[in-house]
């Protein structure tokens, strides 16, 4: 993987971005904002700290994940449906590190147990919508389901970073509104199988103070599959 990516412009719309510099390079972009050295794939950790900005976008997409962690799957898909493309992307890309990271040393019958659990939540959060989209929503899910789980068969040999977007560059919005909220359902289904992961009350509690760590600017890092507030 490239150490650096084309600059992200403040004043650039999603769509913008994404159409110059393609899905893949557009979601680095996001989430190495200042082209620093970075990894991310399938079972390596890392530091979440960021600018103002790349911490805005992190907390729309960990509202998302709260929602699900609360059972609020309308809400979940609500939140979906006012972000861009893009950022629905980054949302999949977001949660599906974070849920490797959880999982990185279980096997594949784990795996195939988180993605099936995940995919049962898609099925409530389409249930507001018109039959077309929900249509389209789940074909998403299935999408990155599918894609998901041919990496983590095949040993990993595509970063969380490039299965993300290359399943993401050919769904539809709706798609897409799928492909994020199963990344989302992804994560809470590997922290609440994880038995550091607690009660779901309890880990509903340490996600909302992870919004709030955020949301403040402190610095969370990832040990051993749990997000922990550093300052």
């Amino acid at each position: 993987m490239s150490d650096s990516s084309d600059p992200v412009w403040p004043e650039e719309s999603d769509v913008d971005l994404e159409q110059r510099l393609g899905t893949r390079n557009a979601l680095y972009g996001l989430w190495n904002p200042q082209g620093r050295p970075v990894t991310v794939s399938w079972d390596d950790s890392s530091i979440i700290t960021a600018d103002r900005p790349t911490r805005t976008r992190l907390v729309q997409v960990h509202f998302v994940i709260h929602s699900l962690l609360r059972g609020e799957h309308t809400e979940a898909m609500g939140r979906l449906t006012t972000m861009s493309g893009l950022m629905v992307a980054f949302t999949a890309l977001r949660s599906l590190t974070l849920a490797s990271e959880a999982l990185w040393d279980t096997g594949e019958s784990t795996w195939r147990e988180v993605l099936d659990v995940a995919r049962t939540h898609l099925d409530s959060m389409v249930t507001s919508l018109p039959g077309t989209a929900a249509t389209e929503v789940l074909a998403g899910a299935d999408a990155m389901s599918a894609a998901a789980w041919e990496n983590i068969t095949n040993g990993g040999r595509e970063t969380v970073l490039d299965c993300v977007a290359r399943t993401a560059t050919g769904l539809s919005p709706m798609g897409r509104n799928g492909l994020g909220g199963f990344g989302a359902a992804v994560y809470g289904a590997a922290a609440l199988r994880k038995p550091s992961g607690g009660a779901d009350e309890a880990l509903t509690k340490e996600h909302a103070a992870l919004l709030a760590a955020m949301a403040m600017g402190k610095t969370v890092t990832h040990r051993d599959g749990r997000l922990l507030l550093d300052g």
